[in-house]
This record gives structure tokens, C-alpha cells and sequence, in this order.
């Protein structure tokens, strides 16, 4: 291919002048591309007007007699819906969840608080989970390995421990076995 572009460029005859060119080198498209107005950027954005743009040094702790304004801008209608979105959805997990569900606080029979219990009861078909974490100087942490419960009766296993309790006036009242010692507990919020 690149022998017939020479040998046909070899026997052309020679040009005498320029070659003309009739296609057009610009033409204004029929839509203007974007252009930006004659303020733009000094158009002050909405919530950032007035008042100066340098931070001040705070030379004394501020009052609230100093605020000439309120202190926040008024929700706007999507900050509404937001918080009431978020509202329903804990009100709706909320109901959903057990009478177990959230923290409490294991006492001895002195009320010195031996251990701290999170649990998460989603209701009598679903099994109550939960963590602990003691409040001597150890601070151990630790899972629920078991969890048995009925009207009557609860019974948590600890990793080194079981809880067996039952339903009293205040909470749960009962008994905490570890290494083979038994104290009286009462669970309470």
C-alpha cells in the first residue's frame, strides 16, 4: 500500500498554486455554551451574608447576653422529616423489644454493684443475647454464652459464672455462682 502512495505521488503532476479550501474554520454553535452572569462569584451565599469573614480571637468567655440572635438556624422542613424519621424508627424498635431489653445492674446483698449487664431481648420467640462486664478492678468483659428463661425464672451463663434468677418487686432477685461460691444478687435498672 505504502509503494502505490509513492509511485502515485511520483507521477501526479506538479500543482501551480495553493489548493483552495472551502470549508469553514468556526462557526458560532447554534447553543451557547454556559456562561456564567456578570456577578458571578460575588453572589453571597445563602446563611453567610453579612458581617465579617475573619474569625475574631475570643478575648473572655461569651455570655448568652451577648447573642443578638438565636443561637441555630430554624429546622428547615427536610430537618423535620429527618427527626421524625428517626423517632418513628426507635419508637418502632422500641416496641418491638422485650421487657429484658437494655442495661441493668447486678448488686450484692450490700447493694455494691458487682457487674454492669447489656441485653437485647427481641421478644419471647427470638433468644435473649447480651454481654457483662464486672466492676471490680479486673473490669472483665464477656458474652452470654446461655440464656434459659421463662415466666418464672432467668438463667444467664457467664463465661466463669451463672446467674439464676427469678421476678421480684423491684427487679430480679437470685443467686450469681462462680467457682463454686454462691451470693445472693439482686438485677436491677
Amino acid at each position: 500500500m505504502l509503494v502505490f502512495s509513492l509511485i502515485s505521488l511520483a507521477l501526479s503532476p506538479l500543482q501551480s498554486g495553493p489548493v483552495a479550501y472551502t470549508a469553514q474554520v468556526y462557526q458560532a454553535p447554534v447553543v451557547r455554551p454556559f456562561e456564567p452572569p456578570s456577578n458571578f462569584g460575588r453572589v453571597t451565599e445563602e446563611g453567610d451574608g453579612g458581617g465579617d469573614t475573619r474569625i475574631r480571637v475570643i478575648p473572655a468567655p461569651v455570655t448568652v447576653e451577648a447573642y443578638r440572635r438565636s443561637y441555630e438556624h430554624a429546622p428547615s422542613r427536610a430537618d423535620n422529616a429527618y427527626d421524625a424519621g428517626v423517632e418513628n424508627a426507635e419508637r418502632t424498635m422500641d416496641a418491638r423489644m422485650g421487657p429484658l431489653d437494655g442495661r441493668w445492674r447486678l448488686k450484692d446483698e450490700a447493694g455494691r454493684e458487682l457487674m454492669t449487664l447489656s441485653l437485647m431481648d427481641q421478644g419471647e420467640t427470638k433468644p435473649l443475647e447480651g454481654a457483662y462486664r464486672t466492676t471490680d478492678a479486673q473490669a472483665e468483659v464477656g458474652p452470654l454464652t446461655a440464656a434459659e428463661r421463662s415466666a418464672a425464672a432467668l438463667v444467664l451463663d457467664l463465661d466463669d459464672g451463672r446467674l439464676s434468677l427469678s421476678p421480684s418487686g423491684e427487679g430480679w432477685t437470685g443467686t450469681l455462682t462462680e467457682g463454686g461460691r454462691e451470693r445472693a444478687v439482686t438485677l436491677v435498672r
